[in-house]
């Protein structure tokens, strides 16, 4: 029953998020002869060249990648993609005729990217796909090991460059803009205001306890307690690894002098945090 509810959300998410990105096309950026990423991308460029049907180049740029990704990817990300695809094509048949109007530059880029967007970041956070530019990427991460996100950038630079070659440089810029408001509102919804700071305090034996005591009654924060040892003097130390919100940071900071003004801190910026504790995700399959 889990698995069927946990199927059955990722199924809405993609349903909801692949709409959004029809209607972003449709409603904004073809109007407006500007162009989205990935094969959708494509699709947009080929309609504009050839007047073919966006929904249909869809589904037949996607042919050649799922025959490529059934010899190389998982079966469980292929049934999840396939849906993307075939509710992306689905949907911009469904909403080709409709249109917002609007000839402010400033709302086609935010709305666009708007729509756009948060259509990604939904089907990415029900850890669904459209296939696409998504399957090239995936293949060449496990094949050559060069990330998702660099292979992406690549694809759309590729569909900026053929733009600025046959629209001019100024609907390129428009479009490069969309893209970019698209991605940081996808990061946005992925992964919402849950970003905290992820610290390593690496302090004496006998400063650890004392400072792991304080930083879980004061703050309310869990403390990992890491067993280790100094290259260079050999003397025994330990690391305690927490993570808190952007707030917490000073009030940290301030118990580690107290306790050990020596200790030497480590603080990065973390994204998501996924598991029980304060202001944390709640695990991905709840």
């Amino acid at each position: 029953m889990p698995k069927i509810k946990l199927d059955i959300k990722r199924a809405l998410f993609i349903v909801i998020g692949t709409f959004l990105i029809a209607l972003s096309t449709n409603a904004i950026l073809i109007p407006n002869h500007l162009l989205s990423g990935g094969v959708n991308g494509i699709a947009t460029f080929l309609h504009f060249i050839f007047n073919w049907n966006v929904s249909i180049l869809v589904l037949l740029l996607n042919i050649p990648l799922f025959l490529l990704a059934f010899f190389f990817l998982k079966r469980h990300f292929l049934v999840s993609s396939l849906f993307g695809m075939l509710m992306l094509s689905f949907w911009l048949q469904v909403t080709k005729d409709i249109q917002i109007a609007t000839t402010n530059t400033l709302s086609i880029i935010l709305l666009g990217g708007l729509l756009n967007g948060v259509g990604s970041g939904i089907i990415f956070r029900g850890d669904g796909s459209t296939g696409g530019s998504d399957i090239v990427a995936k293949i060449v991460n496990k094949n050559f090991s060069l990330s998702m996100a660099t292979v992406n950038m690549i694809i759309n630079a590729i569909i900026i460059s053929c733009s600025i070659l046959f629209f001019g440089l100024d609907l390129s810029v428009l479009t490069l803009a969309t893209m970019f408001v698209a991605s940081r509102i996808t990061h946005f919804v992925v992964d919402g205001l849950n970003y905290k700071r992820t610290l390593f305090i690496i302090t004496t034996k006998d400063h650890y306890q004392p400072m792991a005591n304080d930083i879980m009654s004061e703050l309310l924060r869990g403390v990992t307690i890491i067993p280790a040892k100094g290259a260079y003097t050999k003397e025994d130390k330990f690391i305690l690894y927490t993570t808190i919100s952007i707030q917490e940071v000073a009030k940290i900071k301030h118990i580690v002098a107290e306790h050990d003004p020596t200790a030497f801190v480590t603080i990065t910026p973390t994204a998501q945090v996924i598991g029980n504790g304060k202001g944390f995700l709640p695990n991905i399959s709840d």
